[in-house]
C-alpha cells in the first residue's frame, strides 16, 4: 500500500510515522525542501501542487490513496480535484473541514447542536482565552486576566487574523477525542489527555486517562453528535475541558491530528491510518474495539543552552534530520534528531513511553529525562507549564 502524503509538517511526522506503523510506504508531497517530516518518509517530492499540476499528477498516479496533512485550503482543494480525476481515494471530508476549520463558524455550529462550549466574551469574566479564527493548535494564543492584556492580545492576533475568538478560560483536565464516521454511522475511538506549555502549545499527551464512566460516556455522546452534525464521512477530533465532570468542547477538527493519533496507536493498537484506508479504500467503516493494552506518556523536548525543555509540538516543525529511534535513552520510541553529532543546532525529540500503568510510565519517563541530562551534560531541566499571569 503506497500512501500520498501532502504536507510535510506537524500533521505530515503524525502521518509519515502511522504509515511506518501500518506496513505502508509514504509518498510525502511538500513545497517546502525542510519540511521535517521528509526524512521521515520513504519517498519525497518538493513540489507546489497549486503551481505544478502536471507533475503532482504524475506522482499521485503511482499511490493508491492521498491523506492531506496541511491546512491550506487552495492546496485541499486543488488535490482534492486531482484524486476526483484520477480516480484516486481522497481520505478527507474537506466539507466537515471547511466548518471546523474556522473557529466562528464551529462555535457557531456546535451551539446549534446545544454542546457545551466555553461563554463567550463579553458574556464571562477575566480570565480568557484569545484566538485567531483560522488557525489551529495553539498558533496565536493568548491567556487575558485583565482589559489592558485583552487589548494587548487582540492587538497582536489582528497581524494573523482579523477573526477573534474570545471565550471564557476553563480551568480543568484537557481531554482528546477522534471519532471515524461514514453516512451517519459513528466510532469514537480512545479518549487522551492533554498538558500544555507556557504559551498553550500541547506539550504532552497520555493514556488511557482515568476519568469516570459517565464522563468517558458523555464525551463519547458529544463526538458522535459532532459527526453526525457535521455528516461526516472521514476522521475529526474533539478537544474538550472537563469542568465539574462535563466535557466543555474547545475545538474541532475534522482533519487527521498531529499526536493524539500516534498515542492511541501504542496504547490501545488502533492506527488510524489503517482505518482511513479501509474506510475510503473499501467503502467500510472498520469494526473497531478500543481497548488500551498499554500505558503511554509522549512528549516533545528540545535541548538548548545546557538546558532540557518540555515545550509544544511547534519546536519538532523547524527541526531538520529527524528519525524513528528504538529504545532512546530508555524511551520505547523517540522520534528525533538528537542520535546526531550532539553539536547540532536544534536538537529535539518527541519521546515516547510505554508501561502497565500511568504511574509506571511517569517513572520511566523521569528516568529517559535523566539519562538525557546525563549524557548530554545539562544543567537544567525546565516542563514548562501555562502562564496563569497572562499574555
Amino acid at each position: 500500500m503506497r500512501i500520498g502524503v501532502l504536507g510535510g509538517r506537524l500533521q505530515g511526522i503524525e502521518a509519515t510515522y502511522l504509515c511506518r506503523k501500518a506496513g505502508y510506504e509514504s509518498v510525502l508531497i511538500d513545497k517546502d525542501a525542510q519540511a521535517p517530516a521528509l526524512t521521515l518518509a520513504n519517498e519525497t517530492y518538493i513540489l507546489d501542487v497549486t503551481k505544478e499540476v502536471n507533475y503532482a499528477k504524475k506522482v499521485l498516479k503511482k499511490v493508491d490513496a492521498v491523506l492531506p496533512a496541511n491546512e491550506n485550503k487552495k492546496a485541499l482543494t486543488r488535490s482534492e480535484k486531482l484524486c476526483m480525476e484520477l480516480s484516486i481515494p481522497f481520505m478527507q471530508d474537506n466539507g466537515a473541514f471547511w466548518t471546523t476549520s474556522d473557529k466562528l463558524k464551529s462555535e457557531k455550529f456546535l451551539l446549534d447542536l446545544n454542546i457545551p462550549t466555553p461563554k463567550p466574551w463579553p458574556d464571562c469574566e477575566f480570565p480568557v482565552i484569545v484566538k485567531p479564527s483560522n488557525k489551529s493548535g495553539s498558533e496565536t494564543v493568548f491567556r487575558a486576566n485583565t482589559t489592558w492584556q485583552l487589548q494587548k492580545a487582540l492587538k497582536r492576533i489582528r497581524g494573523v487574523d482579523e477573526k477573534i475568538i474570545i471565550q471564557e478560560f476553563i480551568d480543568g483536565s484537557a481531554l482528546s477525542l477522534e471519532v471515524i464516521a461514514k453516512k451517519g454511522e459513528v466510532k469514537p475511538l480512545q479518549i487522551t489527555g492533554l498538558e500544555f506549555d507556557d504559551t498553550y502549545g500541547c506539550k504532552k499527551v497520555y493514556a488511557p486517562i482515568q476519568i469516570s464512566a459517565d464522563l468517558q460516556k458523555k464525551f463519547n455522546e458529544i463526538g458522535v453528535k459532532i459527526a453526525k452534525g457535521l455528516r461526516l464521512n472521514g476522521l475529526t477530533d474533539v478537544q474538550a475541558i472537563c469542568r465539574e465532570g462535563i466535557p466543555i468542547v474547545n475545538e474541532i477538527n475534522a482533519r487527521l491530528p498531529s499526536q493524539t493519533p500516534t498515542v492511541v496507536y501504542h496504547s490501545s493498537g488502533v492506527n488510524m491510518i489503517s482505518l482511513l484506508t479501509e474506510l475510503f479504500l473499501e467503502n467500510e467503516l472498520p469494526n473497531i474495539r478500543i481497548q488500551p493494552k498499554h500505558a503511554v506518556i509522549y512528549q516533545h523536548i528540545k535541548v538548548i543552552d545546557g538546558e532540557l525543555r518540555v515545550q509544544g509540538e511547534h519546536i519538532m516543525e523547524e527541526a531538520e534530520g529527524l528519525q524513528i529511534t528504538k529504545d532512546f535513552c530508555g524511551a520505547s520510541e523517540a522520534i528525533t534528531n538528537m542520535t546526531a553529532d550532539k553539536k547540532t543546532r536544534n536538537l529535539v525529540a518527541t519521546l515516547i513511553v510505554k508501561a502497565k500503568n500511568l504511574d509506571e510510565a511517569k517513572k520511566k519517563m523521569e528516568n529517559v529525562i535523566q539519562r538525557i541530562m546525563d549524557e548530554y551534560e545539562l544543567e537544567t531541566y525546565n516542563n514548562l507549564a501555562p502562564n496563569k499571569e497572562g499574555n
